[in-house]
């Protein structure tokens, strides 16, 4: 037992530097083991051992500073290959930074020549650089200084089938974070991915969008077509593709300002006219979600629709300017469509059927709308009315009585215990203040709805200015 003590003493006193020799030789076993496993991995399987050679004689880590040995024999079975394996060598070789310890690596190895070959066609020379570029993509383990360039001459040299190819042979980047510059990529490999992915439609429409975007803000020379490819397919509603938009007619405005100060004026003044049915389409909508109006709704969007294209169409684009009267108009019939429905929509909910009847007095407005619709007249200046109760709602439109001729109106019932509408249309007459109504034999079957007519009639009259 004394012994093998002692012999442990003994070697606990062993020199502290002969500890270390054995370390590093340890070291150099495990730097030797992985340069024969990549050779043999790249006789056996080049896709997986050659990626794998081209990291190692680039691995600032594999040897020592002063002992290059590694790395060469790495860089000596690459060249030994010769083909692709070779041009991506000599690639590593020419493009390492600092460029003068990859010639020590070099000048280190066997210096492999290759025996005579017969001379290569240019496609040939061509198909090899690109099966080299391939085996630097696929080498997950290479530099990224040297790895991004390798990406990017890809790509460029077979732009769509080379990006797919860098999706394939490297699935380790994230491509969606390189095509918006938030990698760490150099700006031209990062180009070419985002040219590309701007046109990848199985990329997400967002990430396309911000590639395209991203590429028109860094003034890329692939911008323009990659807007083109991201926009193509966007869906209408999406973000990204209001966002582009935008930027496109900004850089566009900042362009004419230059270069057409006068025009530019002009489209000024168009976009801030345009600017304002979709605002007011806006608050239509906001009412219609807010407060709905039951089986009245299709009546009264055939309604607004047609009170805004009527006033907007006759003042744009037929005149340079929009007056400000005009678009005071747009914003009031908004603002009564949302006052019309608080409305209806409390008279729906109410327990008893004594509701209003709500006048609107619209002139200038053809109420028919393009398709056809329950909702349509015969006249085209039209006065309207609506009425709605748990049990039925009721659509009234007159034409607008300026003449002591017969007025046209038109009235709508709808009940929830039937699926369709019924409509009937009638004449009336106003002398001295007195009206004569016209009942269509129809309507004279429904005595509650002829009361109907009569009192949604003296409503709009009640709401008729004088004269």
């Amino acid at each position: 037992m004394s012994d093998v003590a002692r012999d442990d003493n003994q070697d606990d006193d062993l020199p502290e530097d002969e500890w270390d020799w054995e370390e590093e030789d340890e070291e150099e076993d495990e730097d030797a083991q992985r340069v024969r496993d990549a050779a043999k991995l790249a006789d056996t399987d080049p896709d997986r051992g050659i990626p794998a050679l081209l990291a190692l004689i680039a691995d600032t880590d594999l040897g020592t500073v002063d002992n290059l040995e590694y790395r060469a024999d790495a860089l000596d079975h690459l060249l030994s290959k010769g083909g692709s394996a070779a041009t991506a060598a000599w690639w590593v070789i020419n493009t390492s930074n600092p460029w003068r310890e990859m010639q020590r690596v070099y000048w280190e190895s066997n210096q492999y020549t290759a025996p005579a070959q017969r001379k290569l066609t240019e496609g040939e020379r061509r198909q090899e650089h690109v099966a080299a570029l391939r085996h630097l993509v696929a080498s997950s383990d290479l530099q990224d200084d040297l790895r991004w360039p390798a990406i990017g001459e890809l790509i460029n040299e077979e732009g769509r089938e080379g990006y797919e190819a860098v999706k394939t042979l490297a699935p380790d980047i994230n491509i969606a974070n390189l095509a918006t510059g938030t990698g760490d990529a150099d700006d031209e490999p990062a180009y070419s991915i985002a040219r590309w992915v701007a046109a990848d439609q199985d990329q997400p429409a967002e990430v396309r969008l911000e590639a395209a975007a991203w590429l028109l803000d860094e003034d890329a020379w692939s911008a323009d077509d990659a807007v083109a490819d991201a926009l193509r397919d966007a869906p209408v509603g999406a973000y990204g593709r209001r966002k582009l938009l935008a930027r496109l007619l900004e850089m566009e405005n900042a362009h004419l300002e230059v270069t057409d100060p006068s025009a530019f004026e002009w489209q000024q003044e168009k976009e801030r006219t345009d600017n304002v049915p979709g605002v007011v389409r806006l608050a239509v909508q906001e009412a219609e979600r807010n407060y709905p109006a039951g089986p009245l709704d299709g009546l009264l969007q055939s309604w607004v629709d047609a009170a805004l294209r009527d006033q907007w169409e006759s003042g744009w684009p037929y005149a340079r300017r929009v007056a400000d009267d005009a678009v005071e108009q747009l914003v009031d019939i908004a603002f009564r469509h949302q006052e019309l429905r608080k409305r209806l929509a409390a008279d729906l909910s109410a327990a008893g059927p004594d509701a209003d009847w709500h006048p609107l007095l619209i002139r200038g407005v053809d109420p028919r709308p393009k398709q056809e619709s329950l909702f349509r007249s015969t006249a085209e200046d039209g006065y309207f009315a609506f009425k709605a109760t748990p049990e039925s709602q009721f659509a009234l439109c007159r034409s607008a009585g300026d003449t002591p001729d017969l007025i046209d109106w038109e009235l709508t019932v709808l009940q929830n215990s039937v699926a369709s509408a019924t409509c009937f249309a009638g004449r009336l007459l106003v002398q001295d203040k007195q009206m004569f109504i016209h009942f269509p034999d129809d309507l004279n079957a429904h005595p509650h709805w002829s009361a109907q007519l009569i009192a949604g009639l003296s409503a709009i009259s009640r709401a008729e200015p004088p004269g």
